[in-house]
């Protein structure tokens, strides 16, 4: 089959499509002659717009229903892959009219959707995000797939991207700096503010000549303030992304060091290659195994609970404490 057009669907949160990009790449890779067109939700946006080898990207949000679905099918696609699926997704793989549409097979109402696939039970989480998507791709032509494989996850930002980063960093009179996002939206167990502040604080008093810098969104940056203020120290500085999501990107590509959970800032600073703590569970289904960075292996993980789950009714460490601290001071003396 001659394949022209291909629709690559992601529309679900950062951290997710940020460990998608590698499966992006891999289609194009496959098929380079083909146009590969990405459907994305606005705030993701960002993050792909860059990437020379993705043709074209769709924003889903910008579309009333019918509208999408007619500009869905004027694409006539010969493949069209769901990485994550809905109901959304898969009547727009059905609308699509491909003749080969890729998607995991997990319901039975899956197969009235997408025809070609596989099984993954990704609630097992046995392996990494990243690699149930590339299963995906790999299930289209795995002789073509193993021929050509390579990872790549890389993210690209702008030079006013760049310029907007130095500029902050000017006017709060930061060089060397240790990039802290404390924010979650709930996906995963993770610090309480006050535990946030600690850390900081002890971070500042074995790294002196360093910076510490918490990233937010406009809607944490009320939180963000009250961890600086309570870490009681001067050189804590408050970054309130309110633009483009590569600003930060640019902000974390800076830093000497990101310390972050379970979070897309945290797969952001992984696609740029960048020394990372994570601070994860080893709950199956939240654990580094799944959400872990991928195709980066500069990274620490503190895993607070040890080998023992705890109770997951809270969003908070019950078992964070100075043994947690201590390991991340250690790994601070190397940077």
């Amino acid at each position: 089959m001659e394949i022209n057009n291909i629709i690559v669907s992601r529309t679900d949160k950062i951290g997710d499509l940020v460990l998608s990009i590698p499966s992006f790449f891999m289609v194009k890779k496959m098929y380079p002659k083909a146009k590969l067109t990405v459907l994305v939700r606005n705030y993701n946006y960002d993050v792909v717009k860059n990437l020379s080898y993705i043709d074209e990207v769709i924003k889903i949000d910008d579309y009333e229903e019918k509208e999408l679905e007619k500009k869905i099918e004027e694409i006539k696609a010969e493949i069209f892959i769901a990485l994550y699926s809905d109901k959304n997704v898969a009547k727009l793989a059905k609308v699509s009219k491909a003749k080969w549409r890729v998607g995991p097979y997990s319901k039975i109402s899956s197969f009235f959707s997408y025809n070609k696939g596989i099984w993954q039970k990704r609630s097992k989480s046995i392996k990494n995000e990243a690699e149930y998507n590339l299963d995906l791709i790999r299930s289209i032509n795995r002789d073509l797939y193993d021929k050509v494989f390579e990872i790549d996850t890389k993210i690209v930002y702008k030079e006013e991207h760049k310029e907007n980063a130095e500029k902050w960093l000017k006017e709060n009179n930061i060089e060397k700096f240790i990039l802290i996002h404390p924010f979650s939206g709930g996906s995963a167990k993770n610090l309480t503010d006050i535990q946030y502040s600690e850390l900081i604080r002890r971070i500042l008093e074995e790294k002196t000549d360093y910076s510490v810098v918490i990233s937010s969104a406009k809607s944490d940056e009320k939180r963000a303030k009250e961890i600086a203020r309570s870490s009681k120290k001067d050189n804590v500085k408050v970054f309130v992304n309110e633009g483009s999501l590569l600003n930060l990107a640019a902000l974390i590509d800076r830093a000497n060091l990101f310390i972050g959970t379970s979070t897309g800032p945290t797969h952001v600073a992984g696609a740029l290659g960048k020394k990372i703590i994570g601070i994860y569970p080893i709950k199956k289904t939240q654990s580094p195994l799944r959400w872990g960075i991928y195709g980066n292996k500069n990274v620490d993980y503190i895993l607070p609970e040890g080998k023992v789950e705890e109770d997951y009714s809270t969003k908070e460490f019950i078992s964070w404490g100075e043994k947690d601290i201590v390991k991340i001071l250690e790994i601070l003396r190397s940077i």
